[in-house]
């Protein structure tokens, strides 16, 4: 939980650094962007921690950890193009 709360700050300050840069005519698609990935973030995360047996949850922690990770490096990318 706390390396996914690591990332999760990491994403958070990645967005809203997203967000200062961008020109206002992109600033609600990205907002609306990030609010879908959310979504689909956590449908997918659900997914492996509807699974059999405790470590599902073990698996849904991951699923969400790596999903915030990648999407932290992705806009990191992004920023510095």
């Amino acid at each position: 939980k706390a390396r996914t709360a690591q990332w999760d700050k990491r994403m958070m300050v990645a967005y809203q650094q997203a967000m200062k840069d961008a020109v206002p005519q992109q600033r609600g698609q990205l907002r609306a962007a990030q609010r879908l990935w959310i979504q689909y973030r956590d449908a997918n995360c659900l997914y492996y921690g509807m699974g059999e047996g405790s470590i599902a949850r073990i698996d849904a922690g991951e699923c969400m950890r790596s999903m915030i990770e990648a999407r932290v490096s992705w806009k990191a990318s992004a920023i510095s193009d």
